[in-house]
């Protein structure tokens, strides 16, 4: 490509960054329940969410350059392109996953970001000049967390030489594809599906004592009052959280069907929860805590993320966990008031705010997604009860002192 970019040539390279930034999205969402370092999962939940909203902002540029087809929104490079990603959802390691993310797709990324800034017809096209800037850099901080990551474990292991070999192979590929820009190739018509195997528990690093079973679980009456307290319902708040991280970045690459929009929230929902996990596993260690104190249960799980249907997800994760989950926080709220706990006053309450939000994504997407299909709703809502009729969701519901 000679000289500046046309309107044209915007469109095709505008749909071939959202499909890039779509596919990266998927790909850690189907990863965050086995990757064990808890920090690479904590940052993956914030990193799909910017990625989606990295393809949020190109879906909004393309129409206005006139791309009102669908077909400007996804463009695959090349079935070259697509196949290298199919290569490395296979992939199974989780450090030639980072490698492949971090050290290969997304400086790749980056490097046809600034080749495409530096084309630009300006000031004609100072809006996707603002836009692919805005990406470029926040990919660019990517590629510096993931490098850390990667020396990380690349620290503790023998792999140096594995992790080269893999990463010049896959750089072949990219080049051999066309790249991103899918120069000198067809854009691609193969695709792939990214589904999971029945699950029957997240995978945690050795730390954390995961009940096999909810019957292992010995019911205390824990409250937010005690320090003892704090620390049993931060402990088990700490894995939901990681768990509600896993979920949501499972329906976003289980359920590549569903709105944009409601992929958005669940992006969203992901970054929130990531936060948290943060924010609650440092105030447990201000308390003296620490991860695995406790067993932890992670019960509705296996109920929650075999479904076939994303609804009914939502329906007994966000609508029943979490709504009971506000429950619970606004008690710990009152409690900290009452003690004078403003530290862990103020945490809470930018739990409770996040965690309204994800009941309303909940409710918002059954309402929208089954008022044509009565059959379906009613499916739906009763799935909760049907999970709950024979079991006690210990270590979701936080259970407490009923007259406290």
């Amino acid at each position: 490509m000679a000289g500046t970019f046309t309107v044209q040539q915007n469109l095709e390279l505008l749909g071939r960054y959202r499909y890039t930034e779509i596919q990266l999205m998927e790909l850690m969402g189907s990863w965050a329940c086995t990757m064990i370092d808890p920090e690479i999962k904590i940052g993956f939940g914030r990193n799909m969410f910017q990625d989606s909203v990295h393809a949020d902002l190109l879906g909004k540029r393309i129409p206005e350059l006139k791309g009102r087809s669908q077909h400007f929104h996804s463009i695959p490079p090349s079935d070259g392109y697509v196949r290298l990603l199919e290569k490395i959802w296979n992939t199974s390691d989780e450090l030639l996953r980072l490698v492949a993310l971090y050290q290969v797709v997304k400086p790749e990324l980056v490097t046809v970001y600034r080749r495409h800034l530096e084309r630009m017809e300006l000031p004609a096209d100072e809006p996707t000049g603002n836009i692919i800037r805005l990406i470029a850099d926040e990919e660019q901080d990517h590629v510096e967390w993931g490098r850390k990551m990667i020396d990380r474990i690349l620290g503790s292991s023998n792999r140096l030489e594995e992790a080269r070999t893999w990463k010049e192979s896959l750089l072949k590929e990219l080049n051999d594809a066309g790249g991103v820009w899918g120069d000198g190739r067809q854009p691609g018509t193969y695709s792939f599906k990214k589904t999971h195997p029945y699950s029957k528990l997240p995978v945690r690093d050795s730390r954390w004592n995961v009940m096999q079973h909810p019957e292992e679980f010995k019911e205390k009456d824990w409250s937010f009052d005690t320090t003892e307290g704090k620390l049993h319902l931060l402990h088990d708040l700490l894995n939901s959280e990681f768990i509600t991280v896993e979920r949501m970045g499972l329906i976003l690459s289980d359920f590549p069907e569903i709105p944009w929009q409601m992929k958005m929230d669940m992006a969203r929902q992901a970054w929130d929860e990531a936060r948290h996990a943060e924010i609650v596993q440092r105030r447990l260690e201000e308390l003296g805590g620490h991860v695995g104190m406790f067993p932890t249960s992670c019960f509705g799980w296996e109920q929650d993320v075999n479904r076939p249907d994303p609804l009914e997800r939502l329906a007994l994760s966000n609508m029943t966990f979490e709504s009971e989950s506000c429950k619970h926080l606004r008690d710990w709220i009152a409690k900290a008031k009452k003690t004078g706990d403003t530290r862990s006053l103020q945490l809470v309450e930018f739990l409770l705010a996040d965690e309204v939000n994800h009941v309303l994504y909940g409710v918002h997407w059954i309402d929208e997604l089954t008022k044509e299909d009565p059959e379906r709703r009613k499916r739906v809502l009763a799935y909760p009860d049907k999970v709950l009729a024979d079991q006690h969701p210990v270590g979701v519901y936080f259970k407490e002192t009923k007259n406290a």
